[in-house]
Formats: C-alpha cells, structure tokens, sequence
C-alpha cells in the first residue's frame, strides 16, 4: 500500500493543485465583478444627481473625502476615481441587469451592446479606466474587450494596441481570401491578419536589404508574433524547398494553429511588384505538397512590402487560386551614425544601472531611495501624452467645438437687451470670425504647432436700456495649450490662473462645459447687474448722494 501511494502522489498533488489554483481564479473573478458592479452603482448615483440637482467638480471632491474618512482601508475612492465610476456607469447604462442575466443564463447574444459589458465584466477596473480614457465609441470598446479577455493583455499591452491602432488595422489587409478560403475560414483569415504591421521595434536605415529585415524580425520574434497576433507558431526562417534541382528559400515560415494552416511571410524591403504574387504562389504549392500534413489545410501566403498600390495589388491577385495577402509594414528609422555614436545603448544603461544599485550606498542615495518609495505611494494624475497633433485634433472634435457651440448658444439669451454682439477667435495675430474657419484652421497641423493660446472673444455692444450711455460688455476665453496640459482660463480674471486645467488623455467632459458656461453668463450678470446699479444712481441723484 505505501508503495502504491507512492507511486500516485506526484499525480494527486497536480490534481490538488490545479483544483487550489482553479478556486483561487474562481474567487479573484468574483471579488472583481462585485467591486465593479459597487463601482458602477456609485457612478450612477453620481450621474443622476449630476443630472437632477447640478452636482459640480466641488461636490464630487467632497464626496472623495467623506468616504475616505468613513473607509480608511478602502483604495479607488479618489475625486478622478469617482469620475471614473461616473463615466463607467453612462458608458455602459445595462451593466448590472447583464450581470443579474449571466447568472440566469438570459443573455441575448444579438445585441451588440450586452457583448460588450459581458467582456468588460471580465476585465480588471485599471482596463476598464483604460477603456473608458482612450475611446469613445462603443464598438471600438467592445472590440479591444474582446481581444484584452482573449488574449490575456496586460494595461499597458491593452493601452499599446489601442495606441497602434490596431481596430482599424486588422481585417484591413489585401487579399483574395474571400475567393480562395472556404466561407467558414475567409472572414476569420481576413481578421486575423492587419494593414499596415507595426514592426516599429525594428531599426533599419534606408541601404538595408530584405536580409537584413529578415535578420531583424527574428532577432525580436517574440515582438513580431505579440504584432501578428494570436494563433500564429514560429517554425524557421529561410525554409529550404528542393524541387527540380532547383533550391528554393521562404522567409519566414509560421504555423497558424486556429486556421490550421501554415503561413509563408515574403519580406520586401521596397514597393509591391506584381511578380511578387507569382513567386508567392510557387512557395505556396511547395509546402502544400512537402509540409501539409493530413489533417492541415492549405497554406497562406503574406507578402509585406514597404508601400503598395491597392489598385495594382487587387489586380495582381485577381485570377490566383491560392490564399494570398499583401500588406504594408512600418519600421522605426535607424539613428544617423554621427549621433548614434554619442547615445548609450539599451544594455550600457541597463549595466550601469545594476552596477549603481549594488554599489553602497551614501545618504544622498538613501534619500533618494526614500523619496522614490513615497512617489510609488502618491496617488496623482499621471502625464500620458504630450500635446501631439493627433491628440490636439482628437480634443477639438471630441470637446473643444462643443464648448463653444454651448457657449455661444447660451449666450443668445442677451441678444434682445444689446443692439449687436460679436463672437471671434484670435492667436498669432490670426483673427477668426466663425467656427467653420476655426475648424479649418485646427486641422492645420503646420499652423497650430506655433500657437500657444486660441483667445475666444465675446463683446455686447449698445445696452438697450443705457440711452445715451452705450453700455456694453467684453470678455476673452483663453483656451491654453501647454506642453503637457492644457486649460480654460478667463482673461483679466483670477490672476491668470486657469479655473479648468487637464492632461492631454483626459477629455473635456459635459462637466466641464457646463462650468465653462457657467463662468462665463456669471460674468456678463455681474456686468450687467452693474449697469443697473449705475442707471439707477444717475437716474436717481438724491439716492446716489445718500449713499
């Protein structure tokens, strides 16, 4: 009997384990999807009264407080976290009644929109924080969901591939699989693979040859497969088929486990040609006849040039019988020689690094490790983005325009007390008279790297009930834009400062606008109201002396 159990123990303590690690995994998803749904109601709660009783900015940060006294030992209950829950909770409006349906088993897998919330249940709060920054339409969220749920993605691998685009980059390939793939495997072949492959991980100058992106890739294969994607086995490079006493060589030389297919890469260092297609079916029939196995299907080919001319390339491939796809690449641009020389390498600053860390170490050193350990503590807003023109573009659309088609809206509701009104925009000298040309001028990226402040101007002219005394009332909205933030500020008002100042990944919200709004019709009351007091006083001589 000892003998026995001898024999079986290594077998029961696997099982034991992966039971222990299975209930483990069963408990941390559990604790994740009740801190979501408690995240969620309390977003909710705070959007409803945002709604009905005007909850500000103000009221949000006294609520951080509140609960921070009463839950000492609870994280996640910062003002930008409560911002977070609010925004989570209007993103996604049927998050709790999905979770009260996944327990029932009553989901309805044709809407879109429940897909969606099921895979960000799945999903850590920090992706979901992701999710929410980076994106604002809804497919794009469930898209890159999915994929973060699938495949295991870590935050910053999650933020990377929305940062890369990989949304409109997948399915976006050149191919003749609709016509050469069975239905059942042409759409899922067209998803999985992109247009154009980020392959920025590379650096190569511009005399290199095919060999030497070939050396490349595969001195970073762990790169390029996170880039192919998921499914996609690494078998060889420079695969040698012998046919008629003729050698043939393959790039690079993949097994897609998913499609069951081997995959050939045929790497270009310049522009598609079409004979590139030809060569591409030759390697295609040689590893359907040497490597296809019983159970595989056929292989498909990927052909990746420097650039290419969709036009050309759908004819080139349009009477050819076998999967292939041709796509763009993007590499990184190799340093000049005369500047690389005078930059460390990645491992002398990873040496140096080590070597400074085990040295001993002295008190300012000591300091210093203080200070770092106390910043891992500190809970702020981090930079993500400098002000790029992308980013630039994204907030105008997404917030900017909005603000001032709110704001000149709201203010109509002085035109019948003032004969006239103006509304312009100024910055360089540059006048603009209307949100049209604002537009285009946002859209110039060669102007708008040289300005540093867009100034709105709002003048009423001619105060109805002022006569003779042609009052009137002038004020500038000053939207700044820094390296790192940007800000709302009201000329000649609060020192200059800013009353709104963000970072560049955080948007400008419906909040902000309506504080925007709201500084600005205070203003024009106060002036207003000053007005009248002033009429009052000269209409009223007697009144004005007693004063």
């Amino acid at each position: 009997m000892p003998l026995e159990l001898s024999k079986n123990y290594t077998s029961v303590l696997q099982d034991l384990k992966e039971k222990i690690r299975q209930a483990r995994l069963r408990a941390t998803v559990a604790v994740n999807n009740e801190l979501l749904k408690v995240y969620w109601e309390i977003g909710d709660i705070i959007s409803k009264q945002e709604q009905s009783e005007g909850w500000g900015t103000k009221t949000v940060e006294n609520l951080a407080k509140d609960l921070k006294v009463e839950f000492r030992d609870m994280k996640g209950l910062s003002s930008r976290n409560l911002r977070y829950m609010r925004d989570f909770a209007l993103a996604y409006p049927q998050f709790t009644i999905l979770q009260q349906s996944v327990a029932k088993s009553e989901i309805d897998e044709n809407q879109p929109n429940i897909i969606l919330q099921r895979s960000v249940a799945k999903l850590p709060w920090g992706h979901n924080c992701t999710l929410l920054d980076k994106l604002s339409l809804p497919d794009e969220r469930a898209f890159y969901a999915q994929k973060a749920v699938q495949n295991g993605w870590s935050r910053d691998m999650l933020a990377n591939q929305i940062e890369g685009g990989l949304f409109k980059r997948q399915g976006a390939i050149t191919s003749n699989f609709g016509v050469t793939l069975p239905v059942y495997q042409s759409e899922l072949a067209i998803q999985l693979f992109k247009d154009p492959y980020h392959l920025d991980f590379v650096m190569l100058g511009e005399e290199a040859r095919e060999r030497d992106l070939e050396d490349a890739l595969t001195t970073h294969i762990t790169k390029l497969l996170l880039e192919l994607g998921d499914g996609f086995a690494f078998m060889g490079r420079q695969k040698r088929f012998e046919v008629g006493n003729k050698d043939f060589f393959v790039d690079l030389l993949f097994y897609h486990t998913r499609l069951r297919r081997y995959v050939i890469i045929d790497l270009k260092i310049g522009e598609f040609e079409p004979e590139f297609v030809s060569k591409m079916n030759l390697y295609l029939g040689l590893a359907d006849d040497i490597l296809k196995g019983q159970y595989d299907e056929p292989s498909i080919g990927l052909i990746l040039c420097k650039t290419k001319n969709r036009v050309v390339a759908e004819y080139a491939l349009r009477d050819i019988n076998k999967p292939i796809g041709i796509a763009e690449y993007k590499i990184g641009a190799i340093l000049p020689e005369d500047i690389k020389g005078e930059l460390p390498s990645i491992e002398e600053i990873e040496q140096k690094l080590d070597k400074e860390l085990q040295q001993e170490q002295n008190p300012i050193d000591a300091r210093l490790k203080a200070i770092r350990e106390k910043l891992k503590g500190v809970e702020s807003d981090e930079i993500k983005t400098p002000a790029t023109f992308p980013v630039l573009l994204s907030l105008f659309e997404n917030g900017l325009k909005l603000v001032y088609q709110e704001l000149i809206e709201k203010l109509t509701v002085f035109d019948k007390e003032f004969h006239d009104k103006m509304f312009t925009w100024s910055s360089n000298n540059k006048s603009i008279v209307n949100l049209e040309q604002l537009e285009g001028f946002w859209k110039n990226e060669e102007e708008l790297r040289k300005v540093h402040a867009i100034t709105f101007t709002y003048a009423l002219n001619g105060f109805k009930k002022a006569g003779t005394e042609n009052y009137g009332e002038h004020l500038q909205l000053n939207f700044e834009i820094q390296n790192y933030w940007y800000g709302f500020t009201l000329v000649n008002h609060n020192n200059q400062q800013p009353f709104i100042k963000k970072l560049y990944h955080q948007p400008i919200t419906k909040e902000d606008r309506n504080e925007i709004i709201a500084v600005l019709m205070n203003k024009v009351m106060d002036k207003i109201d000053w007005i009248i007091e002033m009429m009052g006083e000269k209409n009223n001589p007697k009144k004005s002396e007693q004063k």
